[in-house]
């Protein structure tokens, strides 16, 4: 039986653009309250939902015009602390992040136009999570507002993460959106004078086959529910070491005196001495807290003779020396034994960009208005582990938590614990230091580590390797975070394999094309 089509003349998608822009903007808004605050994490599984209506049978420009919208909305409301530095850095930063959102737009759209039943689940989420995987690509990458980090507090589902990495979590949540799309086009798309937007072509049949592919997605995704929920059961706590974070919440500047250096020491080392008391076998002090060269001459022996008189391990942020003519230097975590003997140094690889080291300082004499770094920070060479007494632990230093690469690469180099320090006074009060921890709790997934999180400001936190916040300090606090971590061995599939879920959608959408050709 022929089936008529209305194609959709020039005059009929003038008209329905707005309409499709209204939707586009309405998925932004809905994946925004998704991530702190509120943090609604549900509507991360609808959020997408109302673009992938807008973009059957779509042309590609008029997708990209919505993915750009949607885009938009979503970054520039869960960026909006950027403009603690401006609004120029601020837009500039959502504008950047929603061209990726513009990208998939545009294919998703095309895609919609040619896949119907499981193709077209299989095809347009693997295009959501390439798109998301290929954000974080190189040095200006950038993983903020992930499907992934909207879950971060749903430990049932985040539990994936251990096989998948977030990519598998920012698939299945996608996976769910065109479920829904689905059944609401199928619904209500008959009537093409109310629908325009929807292709009949592109319907399911109908009879009991009608929702079947949708179920499956729901199925799926119980699936992973009941399996983190076994996964959180079966995980044992064993006995570990104790650490004290120490969490000073002291003001902190970009070009910071030598008088703010030596009150930041005295205060530090006022307060781990108070931790001393509790007999911690680590003591661990956020990024920058020497905002200083550490050398042999400088810092060193006063941090040295602390570890000393309190008999306990340090991991202590601070600048690391270098013979780089230009005075640049590495931010660092530096460690001392229970004698005060310096047993290693780990310099940042993954700098931030603009924050750290600013490209093409001289062609834009501009950005001075914005208190950047008199002098760029130099990256280092390797994410090197550093020998303690309970084994290998891997460092990352602020913006590298960010990255699920450094962690897992951490990991299968052999590291038994994760440390993350951190300098998010930079925050100030706004959701992105709570952002920036939900980060952290995937880390500790990803590749079953405990997780100990220094933060200048706060948030300090320790974390299992399910996840689960154990203690954790509140923002612009002052305090003293004692807890117990256990060094594991043993590796995850993701922390194994490595991003192998990224090949897996390649996998799909070649052979989606190949399909389409054949």
């Amino acid at each position: 039986m022929s089936i008529n089509k209305s194609p959709l003349t020039n005059a009929t998608l003038k008209r329905t653009l707005p309409v499709k822009m209204s939707l586009a903007v309405a998925s932004g808004m809905i994946l925004a309250i998704s991530m702190p605050k509120p943090g609604w994490w549900p509507a991360a599984w609808i959020g997408l939902v109302p673009l992938l209506i807008a973009l059957r049978s779509t042309r590609a420009k008029d997708a990209a015009i919505c993915g750009l919208a949607a885009g938009l909305v979503y970054y520039g409301a869960i960026c909006f602390w950027l403009t603690i530095f401006g609004y120029l850095p601020w837009f500039l930063v959502a504008l950047k992040e929603a061209l990726w959102f513009m990208l998939f737009a545009i294919a998703a759209a095309k895609t919609l136009q040619h896949n119907t039943g499981w193709p077209e689940y299989l095809t347009v989420s693997s295009l959501w999570t390439l798109f998301q995987w290929t954000r974080v690509l190189g040095p200006l990458g950038f993983t903020w507002g992930s499907l992934a980090h909207t879950q971060a507090n749903t430990l049932p589902v985040i539990q994936l993460a251990s096989i998948t990495g977030p990519w598998g979590i920012d698939f299945l949540v996608c996976m769910v959106n065109v479920a829904f799309a689905r059944l609401i086009t199928d619904l209500f798309g008959k009537d093409s004078s109310k629908a325009q937007a929807i292709p009949t072509s592109s319907r399911t049949q109908g009879g009991g086959t009608r929702y079947v592919f949708a179920l499956a997605s729901l199925i799926i995704t119980a699936a992973v529910w009941v399996g983190g929920h076994m996964a959180l059961r079966c995980f044992v706590a064993s006995d570990g070491v104790k650490v004290a974070i120490i969490q000073g919440s002291l003001p902190h500047e970009v070009n910071p005196g030598m008088e703010y250096v030596a009150d930041a020491f005295a205060a530090y080392a006022q307060m781990s001495r108070l931790a001393a008391k509790l007999k911690p076998d680590f003591v661990i002090w956020p990024e920058t807290t020497i905002v200083d060269e550490i050398t042999d001459l400088q810092w060193e022996p006063q941090l040295s003779k602390l570890a000393r008189e309190t008999r306990a391990n340090y991991v202590i942020g601070g600048y690391d020396a270098s013979d780089d003519p230009d005075g640049r230097n590495y931010n660092a975590a530096h460690l001392y034994d229970r004698s005060g003997r310096k047993i290693g140094v780990y310099r940042k690889v993954h700098l931030v960009p603009y924050g750290e080291y600013v490209p093409f300082r001289e062609q834009m004499p501009w950005l001075e208005r914005y208190n950047i770094r008199d002098v760029d920070v130099l990256p280092g060479k390797r994410h090197n582990l550093i020998k303690t007494e309970i084994g290998k632990i891997g460092i990352s230093i602020c913006f590298e938590s960010l990255f699920p690469a450094v962690s897992a690469q951490e990991t299968r180099n052999g590291a038994r614990a994760l440390v993350i320090i951190t300098n998010d006074a930079w925050f100030k009060r706004t959701q992105a230091a709570r952002h920036h921890l939900m980060m952290a709790r995937l880390r500790a997934v990803e590749n079953r580590r405990y997780v100990a999180r220094a933060a200048a400001t706060g948030i300090s936190a320790i974390i299992d390797p399910c996840g689960r916040v154990l203690k954790e300090l509140p923002i612009y606090s002052q305090g003293i975070l004692i807890g117990c971590i256990a060094p594991r061995e043993g590796l995850t599939p993701y922390a194994r394999l490595g991003d192998w879920f990224i090949v897996a959608c390649v996998v799909v959408l070649v052979a989606a094309h190949l399909r389409r050709r054949s």
